[in-house]
């Protein structure tokens, strides 16, 4: 009897933020420990990074392992309300909470979401709840009264990996949450023809996945190396 290809089910899997695809390294060590002191002691946190470092998948990975965390997810694009109806919808999530957190898309913000923030804040002191708000961004381009609040806070920073191996753990993980089996020697392409960024490397692995099953072609070295160039040209022009 002929046998066929098993074919991927067209699923729209969730993206999963938990400890068992986190990667612990070097560069969010710090964070890391920093943040399992901030759930006994408290206090108030800004958490950033030079460029896509994780902050996103570590603070859902700790809010789905401690019940008295509130995790406030704001989207890019919610200012179409004014900045005093954000915070009333805010507070409907963090107000019944011991613990906040508050995850802001990287990059300018609009100033209503700027305001909404800043007043957030204030609330998170008044009503004495620790905070740790991740961002990434120019502090010098929000307005005065939210870039005081953000020098004032415990400043922890989270890097990329350093080393090579470690990069591919990061890889390895991402890997697991696809419906992929990928060879290692795609990986290692990966960090020889693309950038060692975060916002280039996890798209781009999801990218191959997608064009592997449409193209029914198992990754060779060849496909490989030209897929992963002409990625590298549309996200970095200059480097090829």
């Amino acid at each position: 009897m002929a046998t066929q290809d098993q074919l991927r089910l067209q699923l729209n899997l969730p993206v999963s933020y938990d400890y068992g695809t986190w990667v612990r390294h070097a560069g969010v060590e710090s964070a890391c420990n920093r943040l399992a002191l901030w759930t006994v002691h408290g206090g108030q946190i800004w958490l950033n990074s030079d460029m896509p470092a994780g902050k996103t998948h570590l603070l859902r990975s700790l809010a789905s392992e401690q019940g008295t965390i509130a995790l406030l997810d704001v989207q890019a694009g919610d200012t179409s309300d004014t900045s005093w109806q954000l915070v009333d919808q805010w507070m409907k999530q963090l107000e019944g909470a011991a613990l906040w957190m508050i995850d802001v898309p990287s990059g300018p913000m609009e100033l209503p979401l700027a305001h909404a923030l800043f007043h957030c804040l204030e609330r998170a002191r008044d009503l004495q709840r620790p905070v740790v708000i991740a961002w990434r961004g120019d502090i010098e381009q929000l307005p005065p009264e939210l870039s005081s609040r953000l020098r004032a806070m415990d400043h922890v920073m989270l890097e990329i990996p350093a080393h090579d191996d470690e990069m591919l753990m990061i890889l390895r993980s991402g890997v697991s949450t696809l419906q992929w089996d990928i060879r290692e020697q795609v990986l290692q392409a990966m960090l020889t023809y693309l950038p060692r960024e975060l916002d280039v490397l996890m798209p781009a692995l999801k990218e191959l996945e997608q064009l592997s099953f449409e193209q029914k072609h198992k990754p060779g070295a060849a496909w490989v190396k030209q897929q992963l160039i002409r990625i590298a040209n549309a996200s970095h022009p200059r480097l090829v």
